[in-house]
């Protein structure tokens, strides 16, 4: 057989191929979501570059050099902070959360629901403690620190803005990090929840599945261990301190 021959027939299994039925419509969706990918990368752009076009008209219209020294009243730095913080917030929160959603599903395959509740109660946490810091953060008045120095409360905004980065990036590592370990006590428990139903008619138990399980019991307990050393941490010291404080 000459290569020739070895070619043809090689071509000629291509013909039973059988593409997919529905290929076309993979195709199409494949397309518009490529084609609402770039909506969005045009539209987040236009606002970037509208925010920042507003945030240099605000500065120009209240920075004054007059004796060879920047100077700015402390309330309009204070207000463009935190409309940085916030466009923060808005900006990185959805975009965490999009590529957060294939890890919980991942995490949660069992049950894509419980990833969906996961993600929405996720979600109103973090912005709680974002809110929070933004508000604990923010100055109502001038601080005596600062002075007459421009310098001084750009470096108080400065760390009001990184603060929250850091802030933000701990709490996703931490999600991260403790994402695996409520999949795998999530999993065990519907696992557990699943064979109690069926009873007797349950199959056996597979060797890896029971591992999972164990493991899920110990991290559990732990965490119960963890969370009542904790409390009596902090609730025998104020009954000791209320007891021989009244004697």
């Amino acid at each position: 057989m000459n290569i020739e021959q070895l070619l043809t027939d090689a071509l000629q299994g291509a013909d039973e191929y059988l593409p997919s039925p529905d290929l076309f419509a993979k195709v199409q969706r494949s397309i518009e979501e490529d084609a609402a990918h770039r909506r969005r990368v045009r539209r987040s752009l236009l606002v970037a570059a509208a925010g920042l076009a507003v945030a240099v008209a605000w500065v120009a219209a209240f920075l004054d050099f007059g004796d060879g020294t920047a100077t700015m009243p402390w309330w309009t730095l204070e207000l463009l902070t935190a409309a940085i913080l916030v466009a923060v917030v808005i900006v990185l929160g959805p975009l965490i959360r999009r590529f957060g959603a294939e890890l919980t599903l991942d995490v949660f395959r069992s049950n894509r629901a419980t990833s969906q509740r996961f993600l929405s109660l996720l979600d109103i946490a973090y912005y709680l403690v974002f809110i929070a810091f933004i508000l604990m953060t923010t100055s109502f008045s001038a601080q005596p620190e600062w002075g007459d120095r421009l310098v001084a409360q750009l470096e108080h905004e400065v760390m009001r803005v990184g603060g929250l980065l850091l802030v933000m990036g701990i709490l996703h590592a931490l999600t991260i990090a403790v994402l695996p370990v409520m999949g795998l006590v999530f999993a065990s428990n519907w696992r557990r929840a699943a064979r109690r139903k069926l009873g007797a008619s349950a199959p056996a138990p597979v060797l890896s599945a029971e591992k999972a399980d164990r493991v899920a019991t110990i991290i559990v307990w732990s965490a119960a261990v963890l969370i009542a050393l904790q409390f009596v941490m902090l609730v025998v010291p104020a009954l000791l301190g209320i007891i021989f404080g009244a004697d």
